[in-house]
C-alpha cells in the first residue's frame, strides 16, 4: 500500500469562497475536513474550524453554493456540518483524486496559506495519475511518499517520551511555566543538559508534525 502526502497551492481566483475566507479573514486559522461524502452532486462535509465561530457562520451563510449548514462547539474551535454544491473547477479537483484505486484519507487541511494538504493512498501508478490529472494551474508539492502508516505523525524515542512526560508532570508546559529542566533531569536521573537535549529533540518532532514538515 503506497501513500503520498501532497500540498496543493491553489490560485486565489480558484479558491472556494470559504477557503478564501479562511485565507483572508482575521481570527480564522484553518478548516480541516474530517469526513466527507463526495458521491453525489452535493458534497457533504464534516469540518473542524480553528477560529472565530460567529464570523465563520456569517460568512458561510452568504455562500450561494452552500445548501445547508450547522455548527457545534468543539474543545478548540468548532465543528461544521455542511452540504455544498461544487463549482466546475472544484469538480475537476475532485475527479482528479477521486478515482479507481485511490483513496483520499482524512483529515484534509485547508490552510490560510492557500494550500490544501491531503494524503492519497493506493497503487503507486494510480497516485501518480491522480497528481498528473490535477488542473495545470494548481501547484503540487509532494511532501512525502512511502508505505502508508496510520500511526505516522509524532515519532519520538522512548527516552524522549519519558522526558516529555516528566516535563508535563512538572508543569514545564504550563503558562506561566511551573517547573524547569532541572525537574525533568531529577525525574530522569540525568544531567540537565541531557534532559534539555531530549526535550529539544522531542519538541522538534512535535513541531514538525504540527507543521506537516519533515523532522
Amino acid at each position: 500500500m503506497y501513500a503520498a502526502r501532497i500540498a496543493l497551492r491553489i490560485p486565489p481566483e480558484h479558491l472556494h469562497p470559504m477557503h478564501r475566507f479562511v485565507c483572508e479573514a482575521p481570527g480564522i486559522d484553518r478548516e480541516t475536513i474530517l469526513e466527507r461524502d463526495a458521491t453525489g452532486e452535493v458534497t457533504t462535509l464534516l469540518l473542524h474550524v480553528a477560529g472565530d465561530r460567529q464570523r465563520y457562520e456569517r460568512a458561510v451563510d452568504e455562500v450561494p453554493q452552500v445548501e445547508e449548514w450547522t455548527t457545534a462547539a468543539a474543545e478548540e474551535g468548532f465543528y461544521v456540518y455542511v452540504r455544498t454544491q461544487l463549482r466546475d473547477r472544484e469538480q475537476r479537483y475532485r475527479e482528479a483524486v477521486d478515482r479507481d484505486a485511490v483513496l483520499v484519507v482524512p483529515p484534509v487541511e485547508l490552510r490560510s496559506d492557500r494550500t490544501v494538504r491531503q494524503t492519497l493512498v493506493g497503487r503507486s501508478d494510480a497516485l501518480s495519475a491522480a497528481v498528473e490529472a490535477l488542473p495545470s494551474e494548481v501547484n503540487v508539492e509532494v511532501l512525502r511518499t512511502g508505505t502508508y502508516d496510520r500511526s505516522r505523525g509524532v515519532r519520538v524515542s522512548d527516552r524522549q517520551r519519558e522526558a516529555l512526560a516528566a516535563a508535563w508532570e512538572a508543569g514545564y508546559y504550563e503558562v506561566p511555566r511551573e517547573g524547569g529542566v532541572e525537574a525533568v533531569a531529577d525525574e530522569l536521573d540525568c544531567a540537565e543538559s541531557t534532559a534539555s537535549d531530549l526535550l529539544r529533540r522531542a519538541e522538534r518532532r512535535v513541531v514538525a508534525a504540527a507543521l506537516d514538515e519533515q523532522s
